[in-house]
């Protein structure tokens, strides 16, 4: 106990001598910690031996009294992270290993763990920044840490009806799982800043553009999306969004360029949030995908259109014929369609009924069905330029059996 005391007091003493003003935080070096670091080993070291020597002769209260000065030293170097400025919480470290050496009970161990792992893991994420500033590789290398340990609480798990060993167990399984997608949410930004720096490497020059930088660059993010493992979709489709921006922006290739913008959409929408919606690579990728969708219904618009208008002249009196018909009514315009325009598909002609205006209404219904033109493109593009005339001037004589609304007669 002598020794647990010694080193809460030379860490005490140390906070007094480094404390300046009314800063939050202490500035310290590791070498300034080695007193305290090395009484803490000393009592964890004691402490281990007396629970040994005593496990068999001395009361359960006793070892009971031990345990809880072991958790007193968790808890103790935990909060003390708060206070100290330096990295990866070097007290919580050194009682981490110092139980390590100790030989302690695997469930304190299993705790000692736990509170590293999570220290390690927050700061880690602390170090993300939205501005696009992170440095990927200081925070890969605290997750990796994190790793190291998370291997050996592993290796302490047991088969234990004990509830708060239970507890702890799935504690640090949760985390494993955390550590193991943000080590590829990880992986896969330092890819793409990598790729990033190519980038702007490569279109430095305003003369000519470095190709070399401009593949390595396209490496790089294509890595990334390998890197994310399927377990960050919104980092994959960051690295969708560059890599459909080089395609677009500095190698002119669109339809590449929309296969990677569409993916990187398809992925955001997946997991869509504020910060995404509101993210750069996000709009941009929208606003490409939509002008492509737009090109491509405008082009085909104008090879519709272009191959109508020849179908157009090739049809005129068909069509001629076919608003007279119009004119004279719903059963001559049935009449006439039947008559003059067969459908190819025999089951499709029929003698319409037109006795009564239900029955017209009927029949000019499954017309409509019959001659659609988007189920009679495969009888040729004549064919169905005719049914796009039959279809509209079958669906006029429909619209004059619909109800009137009431509202005109109030």
């Amino acid at each position: 106990m002598l020794q647990w005391t010694l080193c809460k007091f030379e860490f005490n003493q140390l906070l007094v001598k480094a404390l300046h003003g009314n800063e939050a935080k202490v500035y310290v070096k590791h070498e300034d910690l080695s007193r305290s670091k090395l009484h803490l080993v000393r009592a964890v070291d004691a402490i281990s031996k007396a629970m040994k020597d005593g496990a068999e002769l001395k009361p359960p209260a006793w070892l009971d009294g031990l345990r809880n000065v072991l958790k007193d030293m968790i808890e103790w170097a935990s909060e003390q992270t708060s206070v100290l400025s330096l990295s990866r919480s070097p007290l919580l470290q050194y009682v981490a290993c110092a139980f390590d050496d100790a030989d302690m009970p695997s469930k304190l161990k299993l705790l000692a763990y736990r509170t590293y792992i999570d220290t390690l893991f927050k700061e880690a994420l602390c170090m993300r920044q939205t501005d696009g500033n992170t440095d990927h590789v200081a925070c890969l290398s605290l997750l990796h840490d994190c790793n190291l340990y998370l291997t050996k609480a592993w290796s302490s798990f047991i088969i234990d009806p004990d509830e708060d060993r239970k507890c702890l167990q799935t504690e640090i399984q949760d985390l494993r799982g955390s550590v193991n997608v943000h080590i590829c949410i990880s992986e896969a930004m330092k890819y793409i800043a990598l790729g990033d720096i190519c980038l702007f490497s490569a279109v430095m020059d305003e003369e000519s553009m470095d190709m070399e930088k401009v593949k390595d660059a396209m490496d790089f993010y294509r890595q990334a999306s390998l890197a994310t493992r399927e377990l960050d979709m919104e980092s994959e489709a960051v690295a969708m969004s560059r890599i459909g921006k080089v395609y677009s922006d500095l190698l002119s290739l669109p339809e590449k360029a929309h296969k990677y913008y569409y993916q990187a959409v398809r992925l955001a929408l997946t997991v869509m949030s504020p910060s995404i919606e509101r993210s750069d690579w996000y709009i941009y990728s929208v606003q490409k995908v939509k002008l492509h969708q737009e090109a491509v219904v405008a082009k085909e618009n104008n090879e519709h259109e272009r191959d109508r208008a020849s179908a157009m002249e090739r049809l005129q009196e068909k069509v001629a014929a076919l608003k007279k018909a119009e004119e004279r009514g719903s059963e001559a315009l049935l009449k006439h369609v039947y008559d003059q325009h067969p459908h190819p598909n025999l089951e499709r002609n029929i003698f319409p009924r037109v006795s009564t205006p239900s029955e017209i209404k009927v029949s000019l219904k499954k017309a409509i069905q019959h001659y659609h033109p988007d189920s009679n493109g495969q009888h040729g593009e004549d064919w169905k330029v005719l049914c796009e005339e039959i279809t509209k001037c079958l669906n006029c004589r429909y619209a004059s059996f619909k109800p009137v609304s009431s509202d005109l007669y109030e």
